[in-house]
């Protein structure tokens, strides 16, 4: 068979292997997970998405007869940096390469036509891939275990980890690492809790070495899509401008300083349910000043049929919105909401006849301003839409 057809055929072979590169990724996250139980402590939508990129990756090597990307070579470095923090074996994560690589290839032949000389190269290259990909795995492992700052990065992970699984806080492996890390288990915790998109393993680091520099203890950790600094006896002002000096427009939860290992978990639920209801606006919202709503907001299904016609309305009339809002921020004073937006009090009233006309509510009352109160916290804020009107309408 001449060398180009040789080629149509392998490249026809990945196209077709890579339209099913899910449910190749899912057979090895699943045999991952039977075979090694170190996995357990890696969160599996982290594992998923990496193995999906590497398969991807290879299958275009594959295709292409060329040596993995060094951009690849690089994601492989990071995660053995990674996992090395995350506590786990480097015979371990080197596994899960062979694990996933052989799903990849025994997939590859259930769809070829008929074993040729071809496939058997391809399988050789795909080791040779294998062995490159392990061996970048295997110098950021060992280099992350060789740092002190790494293993000790290993053990702030571990305890927020070990924290989120413990039913009370206070199991003993939460507060060996609790003392491991500075913190006295039985005095107050406080988080404060920032979006991860846009952090890297090395920023993070930096931002580490900093809040060692303040007074008090603060550990900070990557966990669920959030950056968690949980603090103690620490000026919360100062974590939070360390937070934001990098990512300036970065919107900021804060929880309550909450009382022993208990009070920390609660105090980053605090911190992770004022960040999920905020808009991106890069706002520091504090769960002292949005706890009802934030308290509410995992029951926004249920209270769909009571609140969502006021977000409704809230949607087509801003400028009603901001006359509420005035409202119900001073102390229920006309006079002084008016002031607030720089309205006059005849037009302030109109807005809450208005308001009450659009949605039934009547915002002069205890249990209309808390409806009107409480759709717009769950369910405007989603919308971004707070344009003021200059109509009066």
């Amino acid at each position: 068979m001449p060398e180009s057809a040789g080629e149509d055929t392998i490249q026809r072979l990945c196209r077709q292997v890579s339209e099913e590169i899910e449910s190749v990724t899912d057979r090895s996250v699943r045999q991952i997970r039977a075979e090694l139980q170190s996995y357990a402590a890696v969160p599996i939508d982290e594992q998923h998405e990496y193995i999906a990129r590497q398969l991807a990756a290879t299958l275009r090597a594959l295709a292409e007869s060329e040596p993995l990307a060094d951009d690849v070579l690089e994601r492989s470095r990071q995660l053995g940096r990674r996992r090395a923090m995350q506590g786990l074996p480097l015979s371990d994560v080197i596994e899960t390469y062979h694990i996933a690589s052989r799903e990849l290839w025994n997939t590859m032949v259930a769809r070829a036509a008929e074993p040729t000389t071809d496939l058997l190269r391809a399988g050789g290259m795909m080791w040779d891939l294998v062995h490159t990909a392990t061996s970048a795995v295997a110098v950021g492992h060992t280099d992350a275990t060789r740092s002190e700052q790494a293993i000790r990065a290993g053990v702030r992970y571990r305890f927020f980890e070990a924290l989120a699984r413990s039913r009370d806080g206070d199991d003993r492996d939460v507060r060996e690492l609790a003392e491991a890390l500075g913190f006295t288990p039985q005095d107050g915790f406080r988080a404060v809790c920032v979006a991860a998109e846009e952090w890297s393993e090395a920023q993070l680091e930096r931002l580490q070495r900093t809040l060692d520099s303040i007074p008090g203890t603060t550990q900070c950790s990557g966990h669920a899509a959030v950056i968690v600094a949980l603090s103690q006896h620490a000026p919360i002002d100062d974590i939070i401008r360390e937070v934001r000096l990098g990512h300036p427009g970065t919107t900021v939860g804060v929880g309550l300083d909450r009382p022993g290992l208990a009070g920390a978990a609660m105090s980053i639920t605090d911190a992770r349910r004022v960040l999920q209801l905020a808009s991106p606006t890069g706002a520091v919202v504090r769960f002292a000043d949005e706890w009802v709503a934030a308290t509410l907001a995992d029951h926004r299904a249920e209270l769909t049929t009571l609140l969502a016609p006021g977000a409704t309305v809230a949607a087509d009339h801003p400028h009603l919105v901001e006359a509420v809002s005035a409202f119900a921020r001073n102390g229920f004073s006309i006079s002084a909401a008016g002031r607030d937006i720089h309205l006059h009090a005849n037009s302030i009233t109109y807005r809450l006849d208005r308001w009450q006309q659009l949605t039934g509510w009547d915002p002069r009352t205890l249990d209309g301003l808390q409806r009107s109160v409480l759709s717009l916290g769950l369910f405007h804020r989603d919308s971004g839409d707070t344009t003021p009107d200059t109509t009066g309408e």
